[in-house]
């Protein structure tokens, strides 16, 4: 417990320095605003286009597309901050010595090299997504009691930690295959399927968008869940499989390691 809460306290700092660092470059902070804004809005037009012609698409409204929506936006937002700026330096770390220096330090490598950069400034797009949520929610005429709001919560963290197990494995490649760049470009691209319900795939898809490359968990199923929709065996299947992945995640951090020769030397 000692050992968690030391981490924890690590992590604040991180934190705070983040604070710091975007406090000196406010005019990173604006630009960013801006194109999570184009970006959430270049997500909306084609629901607008989609449900111009109709009121429902496989028995979802266009105010629930549009919660869907703004989930998206959270949840990228949330990964843009915490984990993006660290799974794009993995392949520096691995080529250029850097990873040498963090196995010195008295702390859990793993933990230091997934979690050390914070972006500060994508959290407004974490804000411009819960904007949307609401208004999607409100046009949608969904009320969901405290039960549904848990469930969705916990499901959309599921989704989250899931997503970054699965990012974190393919950086993890990096042990092998030394440059993962191109693996983090395709990794963007199959995220962007968490924009759209799971239903509007075909059987195969959905199967991959839930247990392969999980952003189902992240996206859909949350909004389902305010819909009261699903019940907690959902939710139990959701933490369950993002135990497994956290767990296979570590095992292949530490095979890594062990192949891993210091670039420095």
């Amino acid at each position: 417990m000692h050992k968690q809460w030391r981490h924890l306290r690590l992590w604040r700092r991180f934190f705070a320095q983040a604070v710091v660092r975007e406090t000196h470059y406010r005019a990173h902070f604006l630009t960013t605003l801006l194109v999570g804004l184009v970006q959430l809005g270049l997500g909306i037009v084609p629901t607008l286009l989609l449900f111009g012609f109709t009121s429902e698409v496989h028995g979802w409204s266009r105010a629930e597309v549009i919660a869907l929506v703004g989930v998206y936006q959270i949840v990228t937002g949330l990964m843009a901050t915490f984990v993006a700026p660290n799974m794009n330096r993995m392949t520096s770390y691995l080529t250029e010595g850097e990873l040498d220096v963090v196995l010195l330090r008295p702390v859990s490598s793993q933990f230091y090299l997934t979690l050390r950069w914070i972006n500060i400034a994508e959290l407004t797009n974490v804000a411009s997504g819960i904007v949307v949520l609401v208004i999607g929610l409100v046009q949608s005429d969904l009320r969901p009691g405290f039960g549904q709001v848990v469930q969705a919560v916990v499901l959309a963290g599921c989704g989250l930690v899931l997503l970054t197990a699965v990012w974190s494995a393919m950086s993890f490649l990096a042990f092998w295959l030394q440059s993962v760049g191109p693996i983090g470009v395709v990794y963007l691209s199959a995220v962007e399927a968490g924009r759209y319900p799971l239903v509007f795939f075909p059987v195969a898809v959905r199967a991959f968008l839930t247990f392969a490359f999980p952003v189902a968990f992240a996206t859909t199923y949350p909004v389902r869940a305010l819909a009261g929709d699903l019940g907690w065996g959902w939710v139990a299947l959701g933490a369950g499989l993002a135990v497994v992945a956290m767990t296979l995640v570590r095992l292949l951090w530490r095979r890594g390691l062990l192949t891993y020769a210091s670039a420095s030397s």
